[in-house]
């Protein structure tokens, strides 16, 4: 990867007024070893894990789908530049323009990135429908305090004290 990518202004926003969880409490999970990631990469990796803390997502156990992600999106980068140099179609001898296999590598990475980031959390939409489930505290429902509640007030467990 070229030194000018800016891959703050390439990802989408995930922030907002609310959180799921308090930003400073949570932990992000270290790249997995074996990927080997660029430094650039790791920029990356470091830029999305900071935006879902600071968005409040927990994340700790997503080290595979960011790194995922994070491959996919160089690799996508690196297809649109090559578009962008060599351009999209080719043409044979007889006239017939086909997609060159670099513009089908861009269109298929974009088609994956557009499965993986929802999974991540990494869309408006995604990070709405998270905050919607959770709510603000971002904690489980207790299924049984409601039973609990019944138990300790009901006069049979009064008269067992």
């Amino acid at each position: 990867m070229d030194g000018k990518t800016n891959f703050t202004a390439a990802l989408p926003a995930v922030g907002g007024a609310r959180v799921v969880s308090a930003p400073g409490a949570i932990t992000s999970p270290k790249p997995p070893p074996m990927l080997d990631l660029s430094p650039d990469e790791l920029a990356l990796y470091e830029h999305i894990c900071g935006t879902l803390r600071e968005a409040g997502i927990e994340h700790l156990t997503a080290s595979m789908p960011i790194a995922i992600i994070v491959r996919t999106f160089a690799d996508w980068l690196k297809a649109c530049a090559e578009c962008d140099d060599k351009g999209r179609t080719q043409t044979s001898k007889t006239g017939w323009a086909t997609p060159t296999p670099w513009a089908d590598d861009e269109k298929r990475l974009k088609m994956e990135l557009g499965q993986w980031l929802p999974k991540a959390c990494l869309t408006i939409p995604s990070l709405a429908r998270v905050r919607k489930d959770t709510g603000d505290q971002g904690k489980q429902d207790d299924l049984f305090a409601e039973v609990v509640g019944h138990a300790i007030t009901s006069p049979a467990s009064a008269s067992r004290h």
